[in-house]
């Protein structure tokens, strides 16, 4: 089975400051891992790594087949992402920003429809699809954000602190 994810001995400084110390995991398709550990421990810098927000020091990454440093656009395409912060506009419509990055995604129009409900509806916002974000309480904002990782189709997906402000 190829990996999701394959990272060796990876290294990230800054200056005299090592942020991320030599981590090696592989993550198959269709698996799960979490970065447990206090803050300052590297976590997001390790996100940032993969996701080609940052360049290691050293060490190996494969995201998808792909390595963030040569081929950053490649391991973009095939991933997606639910900041810590939130990245929502709070004047449209929950289903008007999805439609946003549906299209920012290259989601093809004729399919938009369907990649966006699809996703309102695991994240129990189909009822609400219409409303402005502005009107949604935090929990509801945090699921959108979620559900919006999802309209692309990633073959990756990356939480950073996914529980933050979600509803139990």
């Amino acid at each position: 089975m190829e990996s999701a994810i394959e990272v060796r001995s990876l290294v990230k400084d800054f200056a005299s400051f090592t942020a991320v110390d030599h981590i090696c995991f592989n993550l198959p398709e269709g698996g799960i891992r979490a970065f447990l550990g206090p803050n300052g421990a590297g976590k997001t810098t390790t996100i940032k790594l993969l996701t080609t927000a940052l360049a290691p020091t050293s060490g190996h990454i494969r995201v998808a087949g792909h390595d963030p440093v040569r081929a950053p656009m490649l391991v973009r395409r095939a991933f997606g992402i639910v900041f810590q912060d939130p990245s929502l506009d709070d004047e449209p419509t929950a289903r008007e920003n999805l439609s946003l990055q549906a299209t920012l995604y290259n989601v093809p129009r004729k399919e938009q429809g369907r990649r966006i409900e699809m996703p309102l509806g695991f994240a129990g916002l189909r009822q609400r699809r219409n409303d402005f974000v502005k009107q949604y309480c935090g929990g509801m904002k945090r699921r959108l954000e979620i559900a919006g990782a999802f309209l692309h189709q990633p073959r990756v997906l990356f939480f950073d602190e996914p529980t933050l402000g979600l509803d139990p």
